[in-house]
């Protein structure tokens, strides 16, 4: 091993913990590429946005400090205005940098990642290969300025990562200098060149404001460097989880969700975990931030080892890795028409968000209150004479179909307000497949496949236990009178509390093994799915649905009155795909019974279902097995997720009364980890609510 890897990386951790809590007055970022945008005169907007990427990197102040990875996003902000700068000069590029404006995430900006397969293998000057050769190709004008200025973005990233190497040197940091040389222009050789590759690319995308990227698959494109580095006695495990270590530090200093996917099924379908999956999770359980979303696939070979070691960081608190089941994804994707060997190669985005890496435009998605839609229809129905059940879900459906219709002209009319050529995106159209080849943006059909737009169904649980009230009580048992129930509801249940009791508690409540309301939240799972499958994306693409709310559940539950499970008006929805908060009371065999039932096949941008366990309960040798057991079963019945919370509600209530003792803990809120001292109450009280299993 020629590098003096050290563990330095624990005090970059520190540095950002502190670092976090201060919030710096001026984007430095904003300034350079502003003031890019003040010297465009009459220039073709791909031009404009790659001068203005060059800009940026060009004036990033570049210093040295104690990390084995060199760069970090500390210059992108300060407390001081350059040299010769006013705040009223400030406040004027801020005005130029908005009124050029950007993308946003319903248009589709950070939820990404690059290429990393192809950028390791042929390197920023390969690329820089492939845009001449494109511009031998294509000779139409949209084409050629696309292509001149994916080139200036390449230019610009090899020239600073040349910067960063001579400052390296110049510092003393021979071992850095060589490195960063050795990937200015050539594909990485060694495992550290690779990492640093990487990173800087991470880096360039957080230098555009993107906050939100994903790293996909590093177990497996980093593979093939760290097999050769072993074979030639370069590095030892150790050296590289020691370098994972200093990325995992490196992440935390953008502070955002960041997701990294290891484990599932090669290309080819072979189980694709090796000895790096399991360096990744020791990794996630060292460094400890809340900002490295591992996600872990499971197919049906994946080796009991890995459950074991998955398990093993998730006890410890940190709600890392979440769950996927490869066997549910790849039906659905297949089955619109993705080939397997990509559909294999999926990873995920921001939370949970499906992505066919480095293939596709930005993620994008959009929350969809679906309990609204309920309620419409069971007030409808209390208008005909001779309401049923079957009426009922009619009328249902026929909302859903329209709310999800209207919903779709929504979104569809946000996105054309960016179009390709107005905003353009150089850059990650240069690492995204075949925008080069095709000379066409990421945003203008360049892109190897078409984005998705997920459409975030929320409320499962609400309107399943809702559906299953109305369906046993009212029409079957006939214990409540439907006008009586739908006067309750316009009143908040006031002066009906047994009434709400007996909705809450003597009907069937999804997440118990009852095959009444489970089924319905099947058929829920279906309908939506079904429904949003029908619909394209302007400008190319599709509409697909998700069962997955993020902290949104509270704020769409302030915007819904009554429901029939015994809620009451305009406190939050069930979360995401989980039970509602609670209810779920015969124990975690039950909660995974229920869950398994609906088909999420068709859900292509994935779910939320979170699970919480009491951990005193899972410290021996037998409560590994028994979370195993949990873990097996996800993966034979196609579960689509699971993310864990290992916490007891005396830590919580002992971090709302003393936060600054509990400053570092860390737990899964929703399609993401936080520390909870950080959280809003309402979102604390969403996760302590939440039914601690034995």
């Amino acid at each position: 091993m020629m590098w003096d890897i050290q563990e330095t990386w624990q005090a970059i951790l520190t540095r950002n913990r502190e670092d976090n809590f201060k919030q710096k007055r001026y984007d430095l970022c904003l300034i350079w590429r502003a003031l890019a945008f003040c010297d465009a005169v009459n220039e073709p907007e791909p031009l404009v946005r790659a001068r203005a990427f060059k800009n940026v990197l060009d004036h990033l102040t570049v210093d040295v400090d104690e990390g084995q990875i060199f760069g970090h996003c500390r210059g992108f902000t300060s407390d001081v205005l350059p040299e010769g700068m006013c705040e009223d000069d400030y406040q004027t590029l801020v005005d130029v940098h908005y009124a050029r404006g950007q993308r946003d995430f319903w248009a589709g900006f950070d939820h990404s990642l690059a290429d990393y397969p192809t950028l390791l293998t042929i390197g920023i000057g390969g690329y820089r290969d492939r845009v001449r050769a494109a511009l031998a190709q294509h000779t139409n004008r949209d084409s050629q300025i696309f292509l001149r200025a994916v080139g200036i973005t390449l230019q610009a990233f090899s020239d600073f990562i040349r910067r960063l190497s001579d400052t390296a040197r110049q510092t003393g940091r021979e071992d850095c200098a060589q490195v960063l040389a050795a990937i200015v222009e050539k594909p990485p050789h060694h495992f550290r060149e690779a990492i640093q590759l990487v990173w800087l690319t991470h880096l360039v995308f957080k230098s555009e404001g993107r906050c939100h990227m994903a790293l996909g698959r590093i177990d497996q494109y980093l593979w093939p460097f760290y097999q050769r580095d072993l074979a030639d006695d370069y590095l030892t495990p150790a050296d590289a989880l020691t370098l994972l270590c200093h990325l995992w530090a490196r992440l935390d200093e953008i502070g955002e969700v960041q997701n990294i996917c290891i484990g599932g099924l090669t290309p080819e379908g072979k189980d694709a975990t090796n000895a790096l999956s399991y360096l990744c999770l020791e990794a996630t359980r060292r460094v400890g931030s809340p900002h490295t979303n591992l996600s872990a696939r499971f197919h049906d070979n994946t080796p009991e080892a890995f459950h074991q070691a998955c398990f093993e960081v998730i006890r410890t608190g940190i709600g890392f890795p979440a769950i996927f089941n490869d066997h549910v994804l790849l039906q659905g994707l297949e089955e619109i028409g993705i080939p397997a060997e990509v559909a294999r190669d999926y990873c995920m985005v921001g939370c949970i968000e499906t992505m066919l890496a480095g293939r596709q435009p930005a993620w994008s998605d959009s929350r969809f209150n679906t309990p609204l839609y309920l309620l419409r229809a069971m007030y409808a129905l209390a208008e005909e004479s001779s309401p049923s059940y079957d009426r009922l879900i009619k009328l249902f459906r026929s909302e859903l179909a329209q709310g999800i219709a209207a919903h779709v002209v929504q979104v569809n009319a946000h996105i054309a307000q960016f179009p390709a050529d107005g905003f353009p995106d150089p850059f990650l159209s240069a690492v995204t497949r075949d925008c080069i080849a095709r000379g066409r943006d990421i945003n203008a059909g360049g892109a190897a496949i078409p984005r998705f737009h997920g459409i975030c169904m929320m409320g499962l649980a609400t309107i399943a236990d809702s559906l299953a009230a109305v369906k046993t009580l009212v029409f079957e048992e006939q214990r409540v009178r439907y006008a009586d129930l739908m006067t309750a509801l316009a009143e908040d249940f006031i002066g009906e509390e047994a009434l709400r009791q007996m909705l809450e508690h003597r009907a069937p409540k999804y997440g118990n093994g009852d095959s009444v309301v489970d089924q319905i939240a099947a058929q829920v799972v279906q309908w939506t799915a079904a429904e949003c499958l029908k619909h394209q994306v302007v400008g190319g693409g599709r509409f697909v649905a998700a069962m997955a709310a993020n902290v949104q559940n509270i704020a769409a539950g302030h915007e819904v009155g009554a429901t029939p499970d015994g809620r009451r008006a305009f406190t939050p929805l069930s979360d995401a795909a989980s039970p509602y908060f609670g209810r779920d009371r015969n124990g975690p065999t039950a909660f995974l019974t229920s869950v398994a039932v609906p088909d999420y096949h068709q859900v292509l941008t994935g779910s939320v279902i979170n699970m919480r366990f009491v951990p005193e309960h899972f410290q021996d040798a037998s409560g590994v097995q028994r979370f195993l057991a949990f873990t097996r079963y996800f993966v034979a019945n196609r579960i689509p997720e699971l993310q864990f919370n290992f916490t007891r509600n005396a830590t919580l209530l002992a971090a709302q009364r003393e936060p600054e003792k509990y400053r570092d803990l860390v737990v899964r809120v929703s399609g993401f980890s936080a520390r909870f001292v950080e959280l809003s109450p309402e979102v604390q009280a969403d996760i302590m609510r939440r039914r601690a299993h034995i």
